[in-house]
């Protein structure tokens, strides 16, 4: 699971709410709906963000990035 943040387009801000539930039958968890600024955060697989790109109202979808630092001990520093 990555975490998830949809971008909605401002001609949805007002249906935001269903522009989630759409997001939640195309396989995200949602975690917040920041209506004020037009915002999804969730969590959902990879394989979803191609569906999650092509809902209506959805302006961009964002993956978290993971970045993990080797051990101190670790030769590659």
């Amino acid at each position: 699971m990555h975490d998830v943040t949809l971008t909605v387009a401002d001609d949805h801000l007002g249906k935001i709410t269903e522009v989630a539930a759409a997001a939640r039958a195309a396989g995200m968890t949602v975690d917040q709906v920041l209506d004020q600024v037009g915002v999804i955060c969730g969590t959902a697989p990879e394989r979803c963000a191609p569906a999650l790109q092509a809902l209506d109202g959805v302006d961009a979808v964002e993956l978290g990035q993971t970045f993990r630092v080797p051990p101190p001990d670790s030769p590659v520093q």
